[in-house]
């Protein structure tokens, strides 16, 4: 599958974005974001993509021009040597020169945009990074399947985990193990994301209290890691029996994500955190019987909450002792796209939106229980991608 996205694909996508851009009065966006650029030519090459409000998209390559040509789904694609050439190429392409241009404001380096001050003075510049996101958000029947495969990619991985855990005596042992199992599959080996400052790589691996550690991570848990200079995930510390072994490690085929957490253990963690992990599993289940087309994101969250404050779990509930305000969030080529299953988010769930769902007790001094899976809403409402167990799973 190499060549795998089609030109009726890429041309819906543009339209949809198209439309955003004519609806804001936005003449047209500069995309140079790498996975943005992806999605809207099918190639990831160092390139502007010039999206006008109308008419046909033009590929600027810095390089390499050979591999864009083999991998665009764009019809007219010319060489940039340098940034001077954006204006004339633009305005050469449509016949005119736009007066307001659309910029990823949400990821542009500061000196870049300056750069596009200075190559289009006078001219508005128009932060057009949440029409990108929400043209993202929803899935077509393409990207489904890839992020179903990436789904079952994560169950195969998983299935062998207990017998690496046989095997590993520390967490970065355990680690290794399932990123070359991973990579044996064609998982290319990172997880991007959009939020500044987040490197992923594959995602988080920590057992017992280590998985409780702090961190600056965007999500609910941490760990230890190797040192100050990556503080969280795995660290080089054996691994303990009766202790939950959280495995947060997301799978990615063709560039799309399905995210997946599980808990593991070597014989039976305490019942504190057995039963913890019971009501995440029921706020899984409850959320995805309740979500669907129509609902607005918010809800669930809040639903979630009323479940935890029932069950007397609150405290350690998506994190602490700094818990994060979501249950679930979008992926799709990034680990963090929208919707945001959370606090705030008026988003209407709509079909075609990607949703991992992780809900997660955090017990300082003892671990990280709960659950995540991938699922897709449908027209029935949210089905689940991922196969493998919810359990503990104990070996």
């Amino acid at each position: 599958m190499y060549r795998s996205v089609t030109e009726e694909e890429i041309s819906k996508r543009l339209n949809r974005f198209q439309n955003k851009l004519t609806a804001r009065e936005v003449d047209g966006a500069l995309i140079v974001q790498r996975t943005d650029l992806y999605y809207f030519s099918g190639t990831d090459q160092d390139a502007h993509l010039w999206v006008p409000a109308s008419g046909q998209p033009l590929l600027m390559v810095r390089k390499s021009m050979d591999r864009a040509i083999q991998d665009a789904v764009i019809e007219h694609i010319v060489p940039l040597n340098s940034l001077s050439q954006i204006p004339e190429y633009i305005q050469g392409h449509g016949g005119k020169d736009p007066e307001s241009i659309g910029l990823e404001m949400d990821v542009l380096p500061v000196n870049r945009y300056l750069a596009y001050q200075r190559l289009f003075p006078k001219k508005e510049m128009v932060d057009v990074s949440l029409l990108i996101r929400e043209t993202r958000m929803i899935k077509s029947a393409y990207e489904i399947a890839c992020i179903s495969k990436a789904a079952l990619m994560a169950d195969n991985t998983y299935e062998k985990i207990p017998g690496f855990l046989r095997e590993a005596e520390t967490e970065i042992d355990l680690t290794y193990r399932i990123e070359a199992f991973y990579r044996s599959q064609g998982h290319p080996g990172i997880i991007p994301t959009r939020g500044f400052n987040h490197e992923a790589l594959y995602g988080q691996i920590a057992s017992g209290k280590r998985a409780a550690t702090p961190s600056d991570s965007a999500g609910p848990t941490g760990g230890k890691g190797l040192g100050p200079f990556f503080s969280k995930g795995a660290a080089l510390e054996r691994i303990g029996r009766n202790k939950p072994i959280l495995v947060d490690y997301a799978a990615n085929f063709n560039g799309y994500i399905s995210d997946l957490t599980r808990i593991f253990s070597i014989g039976k963690p305490k019942e504190t955190l057995c039963r913890a992990h019971e009501v995440a599993l029921g706020i899984q289940d409850t959320l995805s019987q309740e979500g669907g087309p129509g609902v607005r994101a918010e809800s669930l969250y809040d639903l979630a909450l009323e479940i935890v404050r029932k069950a007397g779990f609150t405290s350690g509930f998506m994190g602490y002792p700094d818990p994060v305000p979501f249950v679930g969030h979008g992926v799709g080529l990034e680990l963090d796209e929208l919707p945001v299953i959370g606090r705030g988010s008026n988003t209407v769930l709509a079909e075609g939106m990607v949703i991992a769902m992780e809900p997660k007790f955090v017990f300082p001094d003892e671990g990280v229980v709960g659950i995540e899976n991938t699922f897709v809403i449908t027209k029935n409402g949210m089905k689940k991608l991922n196969r493998f167990q919810d359990a503990i799973m104990i070996c």
